[in-house]
């Protein structure tokens, strides 16, 4: 099984896209640690937008179009805190609600 772990990015309070980007991949993998180690999560292999595109030479619509694809062949979805200041959190949202995926959010954990 796979889940996905949806963080914002452009959405994040750092000064630059550079930043953001190494704020945002920090988080996921912290995520990591921590989502493999809860009982829900034990069982999914995770993966985020950081496992499929690099961080600085993919514009935002490839990107984007790659986080949707592993969206749909995903069985969940987690949206990370502060997921809803995102345009990209709220596409990945919206396709996995469209394509009935399981979903957990950030804040009704």
């Amino acid at each position: 099984m796979k889940l996905y772990i949806a963080t914002p990015i452009n959405a994040r309070q750092e000064p630059t896209m550079r930043e953001k980007l190494i704020s945002a991949k920090h988080r996921i993998e912290m995520l990591k640690e921590v989502l493999t180690d809860d009982v829900q999560f034990k069982d999914y292999e995770l993966i985020s937008t950081f496992d499929f595109n690099n961080m600085y030479d993919a514009d935002e619509e490839k990107a984007m179009s790659r986080c949707i694809y592993h969206v749909l062949t995903s069985d969940a979805i987690y949206l990370d805190h502060g997921w809803t200041a995102s345009k990209g959190c709220n596409l990945e949202y919206r396709t996995a609600k469209i394509y009935g995926k399981q979903i957990f959010e950030h804040d009704k954990l």
